[in-house]
């Protein structure tokens, strides 16, 4: 998450997800990569996209793709599916890599709940735009 919510400092934030109901194969499960959380932060500047958006299919993004992958690559970083059952709760650090796998069951669904804290005190701001994210 840290690519589009951070914090300053940076660590300071952390997600849960939660399954609503049991989660299976075909279904566009979430994938994960354990010990990606430790790897170097990438932030929009360090890949050519400093004070704009970073959209899907855009230069930057696709250069964002490729550090991750040389990373993933260099530190041998494999990913694991996480199929968890209904009330079942992962809980990450915003710099762990993960995703959606792609749905190849259009008959299932993942329908879950995802929360995202972070610690008093800090600046919660969303990398790819520079906004800072606002709360009353």
């Amino acid at each position: 998450d840290s690519i589009h919510m951070s914090t300053h400092p940076e660590g300071y934030l952390i997600a849960i997800w939660i399954a609503l109901e049991d989660i299976e194969e075909g279904s566009g499960p979430l994938t994960y990569y354990p010990g990606s959380h430790k790897l170097p932060y990438i932030h929009c500047g360090d890949i050519g996209a400093e004070g704009g958006f970073l959209k899907m299919d855009s230069a930057p993004y696709n250069k964002y793709e490729e550090r991750i992958e040389e990373l993933l690559a260099k530190e041998e970083l494999k990913s694991e599916t996480f199929l968890p059952r209904k009330g079942d709760v992962l809980i990450w650090h915003a710099n762990l890599l993960h995703g959606g796998s792609p749905v190849t069951n259009p008959d299932r669904t993942r329908k879950s709940m995802v929360l995202h804290y972070y610690a008093q005190d800090v600046i919660c701001y969303h990398e790819i735009s520079q906004r800072p994210t606002l709360w009353p």
